[in-house]
């Protein structure tokens, strides 16, 4: 956990509501949760029931709704008035903060203002301007690395090379497993960067490759995968030409460095537009074989 956080416990100097804020949404839940646990209980099974969502004294709010309307809140916010039920105090996390409704955010801030005892909130937000200046006032401001979800992974048994790119994808650990366990991650990991390491050494190689790629690629969900991972794929040369370690495929280095020398960071940027538009042509059912030929044919035409 964020050691950060981790002093505010060992101090017990806990604020009434933290803004945590990050890039990586699923770094920010998990630290969210891990703190949760923390403050709730240092006790194996206090722990896992707040992991599970099944603690009295906690609440998570989160929705796939575009925004988190003012009944969501006030939901929330009667849960919170209620006195602890197990222990010292009540945790609620609001997932996706910057989704709450004007309504929603005035209805909070008096609650803020004069929170209930003992009660903590944990607002989650990548988009922090789009929360009310009255609100960031109010609530003590932490930072998540995208770190912390690599650490996360790797401390559940991923290798650190498939945790650097699942934490590119913002995948989580329960997600990562997922492509793991039944979606042949590793194996179209290996066939993407193939693929793309021929485009750059031998193009028409690589147009006759496509099928072999499809192979592995071989439903809508790993189609659309392999555009992500080709994305970072350029993002990493980008990455290295400019200095950033932050590389998604970091087992893959040399040999990106080595394609590197000869791109230009305008045909990196080009590529990886590239790849969004060939995600959006995906994402509107257009033929995958015809997707990633565009693709393979676009590289040609400016690889040396």
């Amino acid at each position: 956990m964020n050691t950060q956080l981790q002093q505010f416990i060992t101090s017990e100097k806990l604020s009434h509501a933290y803004l945590m804020e990050s890039t990586q949404r699923t770094a920010l839940k998990q630290e969210a949760i891990q703190f949760a646990a923390d403050i709730l209980g240092n006790d194996d099974t206090v722990r896992s029931r707040v992991f599970n969502h099944n603690h009295s004294d906690f609440y998570w709010l989160e929705t796939d709704e575009p925004t988190i309307k003012k009944e969501m809140i006030e939901e929330v916010l009667h849960r919170m008035n209620q006195k602890p039920v197990e222990g010292q105090y009540k945790v609620y996390v609001i997932v996706d903060f910057d989704k709450v409704t004007i309504q929603g955010e005035n209805s909070i801030l008096k609650f803020l203002e004069e929170p209930p005892p003992n009660t903590i909130a944990l607002l989650l937000t990548t988009k922090p301007r789009e929360i009310l200046p009255t609100i960031h006032s109010r609530c003590q401001h932490i930072s998540v690395s995208a770190q912390s979800a690599r650490t996360a992974l790797v401390n559940g048994g991923v290798s650190d090379e498939l945790a650097a790119t699942f934490t590119a994808l913002s995948f989580g650990e329960e997600e990562a497993n997922l492509w793991l366990e039944e979606k042949e991650f590793t194996q179209l990991r290996t066939a993407v960067l193939k693929w793309a390491d021929t485009m750059m050494t031998d193009s028409r190689m690589g147009l006759v490759q496509i099928v072999d790629l499809l192979q592995t690629a071989s439903d809508r969900e790993q189609q659309l995968l392999a555009i992500d991972l080709l994305q970072l794929y350029f993002q990493d040369i980008l990455y290295i030409k400019l200095g950033n370690d932050h590389l998604s495929f970091p087992d893959h280095q040399p040999k990106l460095e080595m394609l590197g020398k000869n791109m230009s960071l305008s045909q990196c940027v080009h590529w990886i537009d590239m790849m969004l538009a060939g995600k959006k042509n995906l994402l509107q059912y257009v033929s995958p074989m015809l997707v990633f030929e565009h693709i393979a044919i676009q590289i040609a035409k400016e690889v040396k």
